[in-house]
This record gives C-alpha cells, structure tokens and sequence, in this order.
C-alpha cells in the first residue's frame, strides 16, 4: 500500500509539473530539430577487395616450370598485412595530398597540429577493416556523394600500389644480387678464356677428344707403316731381280715414317706439330681448364636465364588485391538519421526533466543551513 502511495505521489508530483515538462520537451524538439537541419549530410562509398597472393609474382609459377597448384587469392597473413597497409599513415597521407583535404575540411595545413587534426578527421571518415567473409571493406564518408566514391577507389589503389611495392621491392634487391653476381662471373669466364687460349697455343692442343684420337691414329699408322715397310725391305732387298730403285723407294718410305714416328713422340723444339709428349704434359691442363670454363659458361646462361625470368616478373604489372566490388557513388545518404536524433533529444530530455523535478520535490523542505552551520548561528 505504501508502494502504492509512493507512485501515486509521483504521479502527483509530475501532473503538478505538467506543463514544465511540456515546455522543456517542446523546446528540445524546436532545437533539435534546429540543430539536426543544420548538420551536413554525409554519404558512405565502400569497395571490397581480397588480398592477392603473392606467389602470383613468382617467376617460376609465371614461366610453368612448377608443377605447384596456383592459389589466386592470398591466406590470413596477407589479409593482415594489407589491413596494416590500408590503414598506415602513408595511405592517408596520399590521400590528404592527392584531394587536398586540409583545404576540404577547412583545416590549417601550416601547423604540425593542423597535420595531425586533418588526419584524425580523415581517420573519423575512413574505415578498412574485414568483414564477416575475411574480405577488406573499405569505406569512405563524404559530403559529396561523387568525391566519397572517388576517395574509396583512390585509396584502394594506393593500397594495391604500396602491397606490389613491397614485393617489387624485394625482386629489386634480388635483381641487384644477379646483376652483381652475373657480372663477377662474367670476368671470371674471361680470365678462363684467356688462361685456356693460352694453354692452347702452348700444347697445341684445341679439342682434346678429336686431337687424341687424331694423334693415336697417326702414331699406330706410322708404327705398322715402319712395320710393314722393314718387312718388305727384309724379303726383298736380298732378291737380285728386285730393282734398285724399288729398294732406295722402300728405304726412304721407312725413313719418312720413323721420322714421323720420332716427331710424333717427341718432336724438335721449334716444331709446332702436336706431339705425344705435348699432348700428355697439356692435356690435364687444358682438359681441366676447358671443363670449368664449361661449368663457368653453363652456371653463368643459368644465372642470365634467371635474372631476366625475374626481370620479366618485375616488370609486369601483378595485382597484389583481388576486387570484388568497386565504389559506385551513394544514392542515399548513411547519416544524419534526424529523426532518431530529434527522438532521442526529446526522450532525454523528459527523461532529465522528471529525474529534476523528482529530486528537487524530494529535498524541498531540506535546509541547506544545516550543512553550512548557518542555524546555529
């Protein structure tokens, strides 16, 4: 019962204040809604991207020589680190730069305060986070409708731009190590150049495999040719009806191949005809230096093969985002909702009105000169 008393004392007290509270909430309702046709409106683009991967820029996965299945759109680090370009302050400063924001937002630009405020108010109006499918939803809030969709676009790029930055960046260092090392190659394939003619001219010796069999079958032909003609001489120069001349001819056929025979095992020292004891002294020279000059010109084609497979990479133009959606102009505006607003204003307002008007009935008869020390004075 006394509950019931209790409210109906309230209620007492609110009637009794009626029209207070009618004016306090009839005027918040003249200001608000005041207030709420005064604010600018603003209209939200939104793009949607997903991160690439990055092994699309690899130059074996380009070129097919991997037999390793392609995975177009990147995993949940990629989606992390183009969330951390999306919202770095390189991306805001480009975009502040690129539309002039200080002047759009009517900021002073001259001062380290006015650089830090327009970023914080880009901030309020940007956003790029991910959404429920793990995509980047990128939005931008605007007065005009046409310049938020813009900036959406402008500042998905940029991110697109930073991200194969970051890859190019890394071919770039790799280029400048195979350039390095193409190079330092390249000068020593020269010095094994000169150091293989060099031994070349001084054995004779240009093809180690032709020139060995060559000289085999020379000295074996010289051999049974000495063979063959002191076996003739033997038969025949003991036979009178053999004539003379016939015997002088064999004669100086037998000489002319024991020379060959002593030039072919060990020839004069101004002789410039390859030799066995030449070709034995200079063929593990000549074979060794021929075998790494073929290593250095192998290693050194695999290296030129490479740089430009990379080269190529670099230079090709390999999204780092996949979209899904660009930024089309807003039709309607994402805020303010006015009539939510002017609502509310007026809720709260009642809400304040009674909370007032309760406490100052409660503590009515309350004297304040009993906290002062008035009384008893």
């Amino acid at each position: 019962m006394s509950n019931r008393d209790n409210l109906l004392g309230v209620f007492q007290t609110l009637y009794r204040w009626r029209k207070a509270i009618r004016n306090i909430c009839l005027i918040t309702l003249v200001i608000s809604i005041g207030l709420s046709l005064m604010m600018d409106n603003y209209y939200k683009a939104s793009t949607i991207f997903y991160p690439a991967s990055p092994e699309l820029a690899n130059p074996e996965l380009i070129f097919g020589y991997t037999g390793q299945v392609t995975h177009y759109f990147g995993s949940d680090r990629d989606l992390d680190r183009i969330d951390e370009i999306a919202n770095s302050n390189e991306v805001v400063d480009y975009m502040v730069r690129t539309f002039d924001l200080h002047r759009h937002y009517g900021i002073d630009s001259s001062t380290l305060k006015g650089k830090a405020k327009v970023r914080e108010m880009f901030f309020n109006l940007y956003s790029a986070q991910k959404n429920k499918n793990d995509a980047i939803e990128l939005t931008v809030e605007d007065t005009d409708p046409k310049l938020a969709a813009t900036m959406a676009n402008a500042a998905r790029d940029k991110i697109n731009e930073i991200a194969q930055q970051l890859i190019k960046g890394s071919q770039q260092r790799l280029l400048a190590t195979f350039e390095e090392n193409i190079t330092q190659k390249a000068a020593e394939l020269e010095m094994l150049g000169d150091s293989l003619r060099g031994l070349q001219s001084k054995y004779n010796i240009y093809s180690v495999t032709e020139q060995g069999e060559q000289l085999s079958a020379q000295l074996a032909m010289a051999e049974s040719q000495i063979v063959r003609n002191k076996a003739k001489l033997e038969v025949l120069e003991g036979n009178p009806a053999i004539p003379r001349d016939t015997i002088a001819y064999i004669k100086a056929n037998l000489r002319a191949f024991e020379q060959e025979r002593k030039s072919l095992r060990s020839p004069d020292a101004n002789s410039q005809n390859l030799s066995v004891k030449n070709f034995s002294e200079g063929f593990p020279k000549v074979s060794t230096l021929t075998d790494l000059h073929f290593q250095a010109r192998k290693q050194l084609s695999f290296d030129v093969e490479r740089y430009n497979q990379i080269k190529s990479a670099y230079n090709t133009d390999i999204p780092a985002i996949q979209i899904v959606e660009k930024a089309e102009v807003p039709l309607l505006k994402s805020r303010p909702k006015r009539s939510i607003l002017v609502i509310s204003s007026v809720i709260a307002a009642f809400m304040f009105a009674v909370l007032g008007i309760l406490i100052a009935e409660a503590y009515r008869d309350f004297r304040w000169s009993d906290i002062t020390g008035d009384g008893r004075r």
